[in-house]
């Protein structure tokens, strides 16, 4: 691994983000529109006193998490969509840099990207709602890497899809989240799934992590069996989608695709 090539992968994308109003849209605007609208209806089921508070706090904080699992799962995927729709993915790949240095670099650059949307969603929430989520941030790492984890592997897994299905499947860099939206346990816990759909919810990393982050905010303390679950869950997806990526991405240079895909 060559941390130069990785750095050169790093500023590509930053200097990209800070002339595209696109960028800087994804990080700031809708994170905050988010936690301003979320907001408001917190502030209402607030008047309902008792237990409707505890209530507010955990969707605030669903969402600030959410919105940084989404943006990090988005952001892997669209910053390979970079590379075709700027036809810059054959320059890349004609030098030195292997995937793995490329994968690592565009990483680093999410993570950041990701860390800004945070950091803008959760003071937002605690100038306009008085929700200060920094003083829990601690106890919430831990599900905070199951789920950029869990977002790193499903960004490979579609990049992989886009290698072979090329731009037609693009909208799974947006939407794909969405799909695991129900069945995570965002905004609700687990236990209030029909019986039915919580096998599924228990296979996601995202419903380890949400019922881990609730179990601290009510005052029970770290979760080792939703931490343990969730990061076991990540460790196979993590091994089946660099599997898949790796297959379908040699498949497509051997055979010459590199320079077709659009």
């Amino acid at each position: 691994m060559n941390l130069n090539r990785v750095s050169a992968v790093m500023m590509r994308h930053a200097f990209e983000a800070r002339r595209n109003f696109d960028r800087i849209t994804d990080m700031l605007y809708w994170p905050i529109l988010d936690i301003i609208v979320w907001g408001f209806f917190t502030l209402y089921i607030r008047g309902g006193g008792g237990r409707a508070a505890g209530i507010a706090s955990f969707v605030l904080a669903a969402v600030i998490l959410w919105g940084m699992f989404y943006a990090f799962q988005r952001d892997m995927a669209v910053g390979f969509l970079d590379e075709l729709w700027s036809r810059n993915l054959i320059n890349l790949f004609s030098t030195p840099l292997t995937v793995g240095e490329y994968m690592t670099g565009l990483l680093c650059v999410n993570f950041l990207k990701a860390s800004v949307s945070l950091v803008a969603a959760a003071t937002v929430a605690w100038v306009a709602y008085a929700f200060d989520i920094f003083p829990m941030v601690p106890k919430f790492v831990p599900f905070m890497a199951c789920l950029v984890l869990f977002a790193f592997a499903i960004g490979i897994a579609i990049t992989g899809l886009i290698f072979r299905f090329t731009t037609k499947v693009q909208a799974f860099a947006w939407s794909f989240a969405g799909l695991l939206l129900p069945f995570s346990c965002v905004f609700y816990p687990l236990k209030s799934l029909p019986r039915v759909l919580q096998p599924i919810a228990w296979i996601l990393p995202t419903t380890h992590a949400f019922e881990g982050m609730r179990q601290v905010l009510a005052g029970g303390g770290f979760s080792p069996l939703h931490f343990w679950w969730g990061m076991g869950l990540n460790v196979g997806y993590f091994v089946v989608a660099v599997a898949f990526f790796r297959t379908i991405f040699e498949s497509a240079r051997n055979r010459g695709l590199l320079v077709k895909l659009e």
